[in-house]
């Protein structure tokens, strides 16, 4: 697995980072994939332009629970 590292721009998290094992850090604490989906989620609706950071950082399936996280907190 490719290692990733996010920068959030968000109160309260900062960097989200991907280890090659698939672990998951938010300003080196330890989170799940899950929580680590709901930060990318809740930092790019700020930002305006959710998808394209969304999709230039994950692998597609990651991509799509994104998407799918996305339009649950929409309705």
């Amino acid at each position: 697995m490719e290692r990733i590292k996010v920068c959030l721009h968000k109160k309260n998290a900062h960097m989200l980072e991907r280890t090659i094992k698939g672990e998951w850090f938010l300003d080196f604490k330890p989170i799940t994939q899950e929580q680590a989906i709901g930060e990318l989620v809740e930092a790019v609706q700020d930002s305006g332009y959710w998808c394209q950071v969304t999709k230039d950082v994950l692998p597609t399936e990651d991509f799509e629970m994104v998407q799918e996280a996305y339009e649950y907190q929409e309705d």
